[in-house]
C-alpha cells in the first residue's frame, strides 16, 4: 500500500528554516513539470548574477556552515562574511545579468577555502534531487586535460572505484567559464553512416562529428565500441584534444554465465565508469563550470538504459534472436518475426530480453572487479539514508521520482515512495547554460586559423597506471563505501586571483574548525536490564544490516530458551547506541563494515563522537565492564584497511572500558562469501556459549554451570551446513588464479623411477612464465577415483553443491577440484547420522585412519545408504569435512625462450620440473602413478608465482655479476632453468656476431644428486660449459664415503677462487637444497668469506629452501 504522503506545513517550514536559498523546481499552481526531463526554468551556471545575488548566496551559504559548526564563535563567521563580500566587490564589473537581460553590476568571485569547498560539494551531491546514490554523499573524494586523466586513473583505482569530484577555475563575470566537450570522459562515437543508420552510439554522432574536425582522427575501420578522445576547453582558449591512455579505455567485455556463447557472439561491451562532465556545482555563488564526477554505475544504467534503449544501441531485438526468445511464441501463434507478435507478448519477451541483458552486466562488472552497484540495493540504502535523515532533521531530503526510480519499475522499492518533497536547496548540482560545442562555434571565429592543441597517447606515457595498491572498503565490491576523510581538492586557480590581497587568502586557522557534534540525547534501546542482549550494525551499505538481522533470529531463538537472558527488540544502526547503555550487565552485539580508506561508516560517527567525548569527560568508570562481540564485515581484496572500521570500532570499546567475549574483531570477508552467511554462523557458534558463561552469574547464581538448552541442542534437529571459508576462497582461487594444464611426459616414465627423481612436462597452454620462477600445482583427483565416491555417497555427478552466492560447483567437479580425497576426513561426527550401518562398525577410530575414499567405500559396503535428494544436507555436511586440495610447489627446471627457440613448431608453452619421487606422496606419487596407469587423467590446475632468485639473477651480457650456484637433489631445477635461459641468451648473442663470455665471469657449480637421477642434469651442464657459461664444476653424486657438496667447496684451492668471486668481486651465491644441507652449506660459506656469510652478502645470499 502507497505511503501516506507527508508533505505538510510543518515539514515545508523545517524545510525553509534549514535551507537558506531554494530555487525553482519549475512547477507553479497552474503548471507541473515533473514529467521533463529536464524542467524550463532549473537554475543552470554560466551565467551572469548581479551583485546583490552573489553577495546574498555567499552569505546564506556561510551560514549554513556556521549553522554546521564550521566556524568557533560568531566572530569567526563575522570575519570569514566580512573577507568574502570584500572578495566578491572587488571583483565585481559591469555587465548583461542574465535574469534582467539589462545591464548592471556583475557579482564576483569570491575564492572559497578547501574545507568550505569539500562542504559545498557534498551538500550539493546531497541536494540532487535526481540521484538516487547521495546515501554516499558524505564520502565524496574530491580532486585541462593532462592533470584530469592523471586524477582519473587514481580515481579508478584498479576498479575499486572511489566516488571524486574534480574541481577546475570557477567561473569569472561576463566570461563562460572552462568547459568539457565530452557529457561523459568515457563515452564512445557515434558514426553516422550514408543510409542514415548509426555505428557506435547514436547519442554522440553531433560531437563525434565535431572532435573529427577539430582534428582527431578515427581508428580505421571504425567500430561500435571506440572510446572518444577527451576534449577540454579552458576559459579564453582553444579545445584541447587528449587521447585517453588505454588502462582507462579498456572495457567490461559483456558476458553471460548461462548464454556464454551467445553473448559472446553479441559483442557487447562497456566503459568501466561513469564520469559525468558536463555537470557543474553552484556553491554559495561560486559557478564551477568544469567539474567532472566519477562514481560507479549501477546495472540498469547499462543493461536497461544503455545498451536497451530503443535511441540508444538498441540491443534488445539482437539478443530476443541470439538467445531463441521468440521461438516459441511465434511457432504458437504461426507468424514470422517477432514485430507481427501482440503486443503484451513482445512485452514479455522484451523484459525477458531486458532481465538476461541486465543480469549479464552485472554479472561481468563482478567478475572484472569493477565496483557497480545493483539497483536493489541503491534503492535500499537510499530509502534507509532518507529515512534516518528525517529522523534525525524532521522532513525528507528532496527527490525527484521521476529520476529516482530505477527503471525496474514497482518491483524496486523506491518506486512506491511518492510522499518525499521535491523541492531544490543550494549548494546545488546543475547543467550549464550553453552547450560546449555551441560555444565554440561561436568563439572559434575570434581565433587564428591554427589547428587545436593535441595530445596523443605518446605524450601521456608518463602518467601511472593503476599500481595494484589495494584501497579500502569493507562491503562488497558491488556495494562501495568511502569515507568522509578522503576528501582532497584539485584547484587550479589562475592569474585573476593574484590581485587579491594576502590576508583575503589566508584566513587565520583559528577561524575555521570542522564541524563539531554534540554529545547526548540519544535515542537507544532505554534502560537495559541485566542479561540483556542488544545488536547494532554500521554500515553505508546493506550487507551489515542484513548480517544483523540475520544475527537477531539466532538470537531470538537462543533466548526464547532461557527466562534470564532477554534480547532488545529490534536491531539498530550504532549511532542509537546511548551511553547510558554501557552497563556490567548487558552485552552488545556488533556488526560493523570499514568504508573509505578503512574509516567507519556514517551512521557509527556519533557513536565514535560520543566515544571520545566519554574519554575526554573521564566517565569511562561508569561504563566499565561491559561486554561485547564485534563481527567485522570486511572485504580482504582491500589489503591495506582490511576490516579497520571494525578495528577502530573495537579500539573506541576497548577505550571506555568493553570486555570482547572473543578474539576481536572477528573477521569476516565479503570476498569470500557476498553477504558472508557462515562466517556469520562460525562467529555466532563461539559468542553463544561465552554470553552463557558471561551472564551464568545473573542466571543462576545458587547452581553451578547452570546452562539452558541451546536451539541447537533440540533432539533430532539437525545443525545448519557451514561451507568452510577454506572452501569459499578455493573456489575463488580457481576462478581467478589457477589454469588449465596437463602432464605430457615424464623422463624417465614413472615406473621406472623407484625413489629417485625425474623429469615431469606439463603443457601450460599459452601461460607465460620466467626462468627460475615457480609452478604451484593441484594434483586433481583422477575421474576414476571421483566415479567411485559419487557412488558411494549416492549424489548426481551434475547435482550442484552450494559454495556461495557465486560458486555452485556440481559435486563432480568439487570432488575433483576441491577435496583431496588421499587424505583421512577431518571430522567424523555425522558418522552419528548414518543410520542403516550396523552400530559401531566401523568406529570414528577405524575411518580416522583411512583416506576419504577407502573411508566412503567401506561404509558403502557395510550398507550406508544416501538418499538424494532426502539426505542432501548430510552429503553436503560430509563434503565439507573432507579436506582441502593443497597445492604442490616447484621450481621451475626449463627456460621458455630456450624451448621456444629449440622447437619453434610448438603449439602450446611446455614448462619443465625435477620431482623427487616421495612414497605416498600427493603429486610425486599418487597423481604421477594414476597417470601412469591412465593417461587420460593427466589434466591439472596450475598457476605461475614469482621467486626471490627469478627477481635477483636477471642475466646481463654486459654487466656479468660473478655467481656461486650449490644444488642438491630436485633443486637443480631452477639452476636447469637458469642455464637454459643463459645457453639461449649467448647463443643469441654469438650468432649477432658478438664473442662468447669470459670464462672466468662464469658459474661457479656445485650439485648434488643421486647417483640414478646423474642423466638429469649432464646434457645441459655439457653444453653450458661449452659456451663459457660455467667456469667452475663439482657434480657429487651419493656415496657410501658420505662426501658431500660442502666437501669440494672446502677444498684449498676452490675456496680461495670463491671468496675471490664473493668479496673482491661482489658475487652471487644461489643455494636450493633441503633445511639439513641449507644450514651447513650457510656454515661453509661462513668459514670461506670470513664471517656471517648472509650478513656479508646481504641480498646477494638467495637462499631457496625446500
Amino acid at each position: 500500500m502507497p505511503n501516506k504522503c507527508p508533505l505538510s506545513t510543518p515539514e515545508f517550514e523545517l524545510i525553509r528554516q534549514n535551507h537558506s536559498t531554494l530555487v525553482s523546481t519549475g512547477c507553479t499552481q497552474d503548471f507541473c513539470q515533473s514529467g521533463r526531463v529536464i524542467h524550463t526554468d532549473e537554475p543552470r551556471i554560466g551565467e551572469n548574477r548581479s551583485l546583490a545575488v552573489v553577495e546574498k548566496e555567499a552569505e546564506d551559504y556561510l551560514k549554513d556552515l556556521h549553522r554546521e559548526g564550521f566556524f568557533l564563535d560568531e566572530e569567526a563567521f563575522q570575519v570569514r562574511l566580512h573577507f568574502a563580500l570584500y572578495e566578491i566587490r572587488a571583483g565585481s564589473t559591469e555587465g548583461i545579468i542574465r535574469e534582467s537581460q539589462e545591464r548592471g553590476t556583475v557579482g564576483g568571485v569570491w575564492t572559497q577555502t578547501p574545507g568550505e569547498l569539500e562542504f559545498g560539494l557534498r551538500r550539493a551531491w546531497r541536494n540532487a534531487r535526481k540521484c538516487i546514490m547521495r546515501s554516499h554523499c558524505e564520502e565524496l573524494n574530491a580532486k585541462m586535460a593532462v592533470e584530469l586523466i592523471h586524477a582519473v586513473s587514481e580515481a579508478f583505482n584498479d576498479g575499486n572505484i572511489l566516488p571524486t569530484v574534480f574541481v577546475f577555475p570557477p567561473r569569472t563575470a561576463n566570461n563562460r567559464g572552462p568547459m568539457i566537450w565530452n557529457d561523459q570522459i568515457l563515452t564512445f562515437a557515434g558514426y553516422e553512416i550514408t543510409d542514415g543508420s548509426t555505428i557506435g552510439d547514436p547519442k554522440n554522432v553531433q560531437l563525434t562529428k565535431a572532435i573529427i574536425e577539430l582534428g582527431w582522427e578515427p581508428p580505421q575501420p571504425r567500430g561500435r565500441w571506440d572510446v572518444l578522445p577527451l576534449v577540454t576547453m579552458a576559459e579564453g582558449d582553444l579545445p584541447v584534444i587528449a587521447e585517453l591512455p588505454s588502462h582507462l579505455r579498456a572495457l567490461v567485455k559483456i558476458r553471460h554465465p548461462k548464454y556464454y556463447d551467445e553473448f559472446e557472439e553479441l559483442d557487447l561491451k562497456w566503459v568501466a565508469f561513469p564520469a559525468l562532465s558536463r555537470l557543474g556545482f553552484d556553491i554559495g555563488g561560486v559557478q564551477y563550470t568544469a567539474t567532472p564526477f566519477i562514481g560507479w554505475f549501477m546495472d540498469a544504467e547499462i543493461g536497461v538504459r544503455n545498451l536497451g534503449d530503443t535511441f540508444r544501441y538498441n540491443v534488445l531485438p539482437d539478443i530476443i534472436q541470439a538467445l531463441h526468445l521468440d521461438e516459441e511464441a511465434l511457432e504458437d501463434v504461426n507468424v514470422d518475426s517477432f514485430g507481427d507478435l501482440p503486443e503484451y507478448q513482445q512485452l514479455a519477451i522484451l523484459s525477458r530480453a531486458q532481465t538476461e541483458l541486465n543480469y549479464a552486466v552485472y554479472h561481468s562488472f563482478l567478475q572484472k572487479k569493477v565496483t557497480m552497484s545493483d539497483s536493489l540495493t541503491a534503492s535500499m540504502k537510499w530509502n534507509r539514508y532518507d529515512d534516518d535523515f528525517q529522523k534525525k532533521n524532521g522532513y525528507r531530503l528532496p527527490s525527484d521520482p521521476y529520476w529516482l526510480a530505477p527503471p525496474q519499475g514497482s518491483i524496486i522499492p523506491v518506486w512506491h515512495r511518492g510522499g518525499a518533497p521535491n523541492y531544490q536547496p543550494k549548494p546545488m548540482i546543475c547543467r550549464h547554460v550553453q552547450d560546449p560545442l555551441k560555444a565554440w562555434e561561436r568563439e572559434k571565429s575570434s581565433w587564428p586559423m591554427v589547428p587545436a592543441k593535441l595530445f596523443c597517447a605518446a605524450v601521456l606515457k608518463s602518467l601511472p597506471a593503476p599500481n595494484g595498491s589495494s584501497p579500502s572498503s569493507s562491503e562488497a565490491t558491488l556495494s562501495p563505501q568511502m569515507s568522509s576523510k578522503d576528501m582532497s581538492v584539485l584547484m587550479k586557480y589562475e592569474d585573476q586571483h593574484d590581485q587579491l590581497s594576502l590576508d583575503i587568502m589566508d584566513i587565520p586557522a583559528s577561524i575555521v574548525e570542522s564541524p563539531q557534534k554534540a554529545l547526548g540525547g540519544q535515542q537507544g534501546f532505554g534502560e537495559v536490564t541485566p542479561s540483556s542482549i542488544a545488536i547494532y550494525y554500521c554500515s553505508a551499505g546493506t550487507i551489515a544490516e542484513k548480517l544483523a538481522v540475520k544475527l537477531y533470529d539466532k538470537v531470538k531463538a537462543f533466548t526464547k530458551e532461557s527466562r534470564n537472558l532477554s534480547l532488545k527488540p529490534h536491531t539498530k544502526s550504532l549511532d542509537d547506541l546511548d551511553a547510558s547503555e554501557l552497563t556490567p550487565n548487558n552485552v552488545f552485539l556488533l556488526v560493523v563494515s570499514t568504508t573509505g580508506t578503512g574509516d567507519i561508516p556514517a551512521n557509527g560517527t556519533d557513536f565514535a563522537d560520543m566515544c571520545k567525548e566519554l574519554l575526554k569527560t573521564g566517565r569511562p568508570e561508569a561504563t566499565k565492564h561491559f561486554k561485547y562481540a564485534l563481527f567485522g564485515n570486511g572485504d580482504s581484496r582491500y589489503t591495506t584497511s582490511f576490516n579497520h572500521g571494525a578495528e577502530k570500532v573495537d579500539s573506541l570499546l576497548k577505550q571506555v572500558g568493553g570486555q570482547p567475549l572473543i578474539y576481536s574483531p572477528f573477521a569476516g570477508d565479503t570476498a569470500l562469501q557476498s553477504p558472508p552467511w557462515s562466517s556469520l554462523t562460525a562467529w555466532w557458534a563461539q559468542v553463544e556459549s561465552k554470553i552463557l558463561d558471561t551472564a551464568s552469574d545473573y542466571i543462576c547464581p545458587s547452581v553451578p554451570n547452570a546452562r539452558p538448552t541451546l536451539s541447537s541442542e533440540v533432539p533430532g534437529e539437525v545443525p545448519e551446513v557451514v561451507v568452510p571459508e577454506k572452501y569459499i576462497r578455493h573456489a575463488l582461487e580457481l576462478r581467478d588464479k589457477y589454469q588449465d594444464g596437463r602432464l605430457v611426459t615424464t623422463n624417465p616414465r614413472f615406473h621406472e623411477v623407484g625413489q629417485g627423481s625425474l623429469r615431469a612436462t606439463i603443457d601450460v597452454g599459452a601461460a607465460p612464465y620466467e626462468p627460475l620462477s615457480c609452478i604451484q600445482l593441484l594434483p586433481l583427483n583422477s575421474q576414476t577415483k571421483v566415479d567411485r565416491a559419487l557412488l558411494a555417497l549416492g549424489v548426481p555427478a551434475s547435482c550442484s553443491i552450494q559454495i556461495s552466492a557465486t560458486e555452485n560447483p556440481t559435486f563432480s567437479i568439487y570432488l575433483q577440484k576441491f577435496t583431496d580425497l588421499e587424505q583421512p576426513f577431518l571430522d567424523l561426527s555425522w558418522l552419528e547420522r548414518i543410520k542403516n550401518i550396523p552400530h559401531g562398525t566401523p568406529t570414528k577410530e577405524d575411518l580416522s585412519k583411512l583416506s576419504v575414499l577407502d573411508a566412503l567405500e567401506t561404509l558403502f559396503h557395510k550398507g550406508m545408504v544416501l538418499r538424494f535428494p532426502t539426505d542432501m544436507d548430510l552429503v553436503r555436511k560430509i563434503s565439507f569435512d573432507m579436506p582441502l586440495l593443497r597445492p604442490r610447489t616447484y621450481s621451475v627446471a626449463s627456460s621458455l625462450r630456450f624451448l621456444s627457440e629449440r622447437s619453434p613448431e610448438r603449439v602450446n608453452n611446455e614448462v619443465d620440473i625435477i620431482v623427487k619421487v616421495y612414497q605416498r606422496g600427493r603429486f610425486s606419487d599418487i597423481f604421477l602413478r594414476d597417470v601412469d596407469t591412465n593417461p587420460g587423467q593427466a589434466i591439472l590446475k596450475f598457476q605461475f608465482v614469482e621467486s626471490i632468485a627469478a627477481r635477483r639473477l636477471k642475466y646481463d651480457t654486459e654487466k656479468i655479476v660473478p655467481l656461486v650456484a650449490i644444488t642438491t637433489g630436485a633443486g637443480f631445477g631452477p639452476v636447469r632453468s637458469l642455464l637454459q635461459e643463459r645457453i639461449s641468451i649467448v647463443r643469441n648473442a654469438v650468432a649477432a656476431g658478438k664473442p662468447l663470455p669470459p670464462r672466468k665471469k662464469g658459474i661457479s657449480l656445485f650439485v648434488g644428486l643421486q647417483r640414478s637421477d646423474v642423466a638429469l642434469a649432464t646434457d645441459i651442464l655439457v653444453e653450458a660449459a661449452s659456451l663459457n657459461i660455467v667456469d667452475m664444476f663439482f657434480m657429487v653424486p651419493s656415496n657410501a664415503e658420505k662426501v658431500r657438496v660442502q666437501d669440494k667447496m672446502r677444498m684449498e684451492t676452490v675456496a680461495t677462487e670463491l671468496r675471490k668471486k664473493l668479496v673482491a668481486e661482489s658475487g652471487m651465491v644461489f643455494v636450493c637444497t633441503g633445511p639439513v644441507a641449507a644450514k651447513e652449506i650457510a656454515s661453509t660459506l661462513e668459514n670461506i668469506v670470513g664471517g656471517r656469510a648472509k650478513k656479508i652478502l646481504g641480498t646477494r645470499y638467495i637462499e631457496e629452501v625446500f
